[in-house]
């Protein structure tokens, strides 16, 4: 995955960034011998914000490409970034995603719609949030292009129900830990709503059911991700309230690993005499 992934903008950046949280795969001695400068931060449930930040912050280059190793970009989208980046007009730059779920592209439901903020001048990033979910658009200001869906980010997202569950379990005790510190309450109604609500618009208004089997876990795990979120609130709240602790909320993940982050300088042309 990740040589894959930089070798995919090879042709865009001169300096990539690894931000390596305590693999075990052997991730990070692959990305040293693959030319990158690797940045070492403890392992955590999300990478935003603090190893998002420390890779960024590492990088040397005007521009940030930010990428996760399942993620591809294409040869012609790398010349697209690159003139962006030598006209010096646009501050940020918004990408689609094209998602493969369970061995196939689904182009429907969950992540279809999305706008994912990517490529960016590193002068105009300034970590503001630590909301996992608001984090690119609260520490990023400036002026943004939206390129089209034929410049789509290729995203190998899940290979199996296994990885899928994993990493929206530990995402929703994340979300759910920084709902408790911003002092959100648990709520039935929300706790009942907000799969139903998320399934509804994945499955049924942004046509997932045409993904066929992929589609419907996906989507059905997505919605349960969501569940996951009021269901960890409303226990980090009961057993507060019982005196004790909530380990499933605030203890870190002990299974992660791969790299989190990989962070590219941009080449940048001499301008024109």
């Amino acid at each position: 995955m990740l040589e894959a992934c930089i070798y995919s903008v090879r042709a865009l950046a001169d300096e990539f960034v690894v931000c390596d949280m305590e693999s075990s795969d052997g991730s990070a001695e692959l990305a040293r011998r693959l030319g990158c400068k690797v940045v070492l931060h403890p392992r955590m449930e999300a990478p935003e914000p603090e190893a998002r930040t420390k890779a960024i912050t590492a990088a040397s280059g005007d521009w940030i490409l930010v990428m996760d190793p399942d993620m591809r970009l294409k040869p012609e989208t790398c010349s697209r970034l690159r003139a962006i980046a030598e006209q010096g007009t646009i501050d940020m730059v918004d990408f689609f995603c094209r998602n493969r779920f369970l061995g196939r592209w689904c182009p429907h439901g969950h992540g279809s719609q999305g706008v994912f903020r990517k490529f960016f001048r590193k002068s105009a990033f300034r970590a503001r949030s630590v909301n996992i979910q608001s984090f690119w658009h609260d520490s990023l200001e400036g002026r943004a292009l939206r390129l089209s869906r034929a410049d789509s980010i290729d995203h190998l997202s899940y290979d199996s129900t296994a990885q899928l569950t994993d990493t929206l379990g530990r995402y929703a005790k994340c979300e759910a830990r920084q709902a408790w510190e911003q002092g959100i309450q648990p709520s039935v109604i929300r706790m009942i709503w907000r799969p139903i609500k998320r399934f509804l618009g994945n499955y049924v208004f942004r046509f997932g059911f045409l993904d066929g089997i992929p589609g419907l876990i996906v989507n059905s795990s997505v919605a349960g991700y969501i569940f996951l979120i009021e269901a960890h609130l409303w226990d980090h709240h009961r057993l507060l309230i019982g005196g004790g602790s909530a380990p499933g909320i605030s203890g870190q993940s002990q299974e992660q690993t791969g790299p989190n982050n990989l962070r590219f300088r941009a080449k940048q042309s001499e301008p024109d005499k």
